[in-house]
């Protein structure tokens, strides 16, 4: 499942200016660190589109596919809050 461009753009910005962001997900876990860049994992049989986040000082990627929020948790002009 992919995402739509105008919240594609919300990943890349994030990552873009490196902001502290919490990204709710699906199954109602919460992951809150530094957004970093945007990856395909290829670890599994199908590759999945990612963002790569520092979280606790251990970089983590999240499916985007899985995210339902992301919040913004550094200001920023571009955007608080988006819904997936």
């Amino acid at each position: 499942m992919n995402i739509s461009c105008q919240l594609y753009d919300y990943i890349e910005i994030a990552c873009m200016y490196n902001l502290e962001v919490s990204a709710k997900l699906k199954d109602g876990e919460t992951k809150s660190g530094r957004a970093l860049t945007t990856i395909i994992d290829k670890r599994s049989r199908t590759p999945t589109e990612c963002v790569q986040m520092l979280i606790n000082g251990a970089v983590q990627n999240i499916a985007l596919n899985e995210i339902a929020q992301l919040h913004a948790i550094t200001d920023n002009p571009h955007f608080s809050s988006v819904s997936f």
